[in-house]
């Protein structure tokens, strides 16, 4: 069981980390949080590797120059907050309070914590990093997509298994994600001054035809949510006068589906049920864990712990699509991710970091034959 000590650690990292708000309209906080993990990094004399791309930073924390038989990821950007007390956590019954308190500031704080604390274990039987059964990956935008993080990360090392610390919660693990489609609508009409619009053709309204149209395509519903299900996240109308019919409408859909869902079959049925120009801004695949030992591992250790799917996306998805099994698993944020009221459940915190440090434990350190 975690101690004490390290109880009160793992929750200060979390409030450090959260207090640094990394929003993607705040790159220098994304480059700062990630200088504040490397120099934590450091001080511990843990060796670790930082790559950029698109300005996007990204940390690897590896056993070998190139290979960890597991690896646990997480990110450090966050969500936009509105109200800016979210970048200061609060405790609140049994409860810590702050934009990415459990998306995904606790996961980067359990990760470091976790390598630190076997780091430690195996110094003291004489051996060092290079025999560490498992490495990390924080990445700085998984909240946009992770191409530039993970997509880009997964070209540098190899791994047997991974645990995204990004979804589910002590007793479920996820072993399965719906796939994004992002499709944006333009609509064209004729603008006209407002007091004549019998001379116009009002984009909005082509806008929202479309749209009905489109929910129709999304009326099935099954009785765990386990479906495809579509989202009209943004919309702009006109050139922002306020006497004038639009004669242009702009809306992005967000689309999640499942593993039942052709997402090639559901653009060719909007596209043919829209009078709107269709364009395809995002395609993501479904998350799928795939079999290992490592997974049947982890389940047999806990008789409560159980498999299930979840509707949200994570950059596990990258690793998938290259045939690397893992699972999404994590601590529990009552599914108070990207609200105003963004919590972790700070019993569930402790309960997950003593489930991966047995499992951990159970791993074999790595020898010299292991990685030549």
């Amino acid at each position: 069981m975690i101690e004490p000590n390290r109880q009160t650690e793992l929750l200060k990292l979390t409030k450090e980390l959260i207090a640094i708000p990394s929003t993607h309209s705040r790159p220098g906080k994304i480059h700062e949080c990630n200088q504040w993990i490397s120099s934590w990094l450091s001080a511990r004399n843990i060796h670790f590797t930082t790559t950029t791309y698109q300005n996007v930073p990204s940390i690897l924390v590896l056993p070998t120059k190139s290979y960890s038989p597991m690896l646990l990821m997480s990110h450090f950007d966050v969500v936009e907050a509105e109200d800016s007390s979210l970048f200061t956590p609060r405790v609140e019954d049994g409860k810590l309070f702050g934009r990415g308190a459990i998306d995904d500031k606790y996961g980067v704080a359990l990760s470091l914590t976790l390598f630190d604390q076997h780091l430690h274990r195996l110094t003291k039987m004489g051996r060092g990093q290079e025999a560490m059964p498992f490495g990390l990956l924080l990445t700085g935008d998984e909240e946009i997509g992770g191409a530039n993080g993970t997509g880009k990360a997964i070209d540098h090392f190899s791994t047997d298994f991974f645990i995204t610390l990004d979804g589910g919660n002590p007793d479920i693990i996820v072993t399965k994600e719906k796939g994004i489609l992002r499709l944006e609508l333009i609509a064209r009409g004729k603008a006209a001054h407002a007091a004549r619009p019998w001379l116009g053709c009002n984009a909005f309204d082509i806008l929202t035809s479309d749209y009905a149209r489109i929910k129709e395509l999304f009326r099935d519903e099954a009785e765990n949510h386990w479906n495809k299900t579509v989202s009209l996240t943004q919309c702009s109308v006109g050139n922002g006068s306020p006497n004038m019919v639009p004669g242009s409408a702009y809306a992005m859909l967000d689309i999640r589906y499942t593993e039942n869902d052709d997402p090639d079959e559901l653009i060719r049925q909007i596209r043919a049920v829209s009078v709107s120009e269709v364009q395809i801004k995002t395609q993501e695949p479904v998350f799928s864990s795939g079999q290992s030992d490592y997974l049947n591992t982890l389940i047999a250790q806990s008789s409560t712990t159980r498999t299930g799917c979840e509707d949200g996306a994570s950059d596990a998805r990258y690793l998938s699509a290259r045939g690397v099994p893992g699972i999404v698993w994590g601590a529990d944020g009552e599914m108070s991710q990207h609200t105003e009221s963004e919590h972790l459940v700070i019993s569930s915190l402790f309960d997950i970091y003593d489930r991966l440090d047995s499992f951990i434990t159970t791993l074999p350190v790595l020898e010299l034959s292991d990685v030549a």
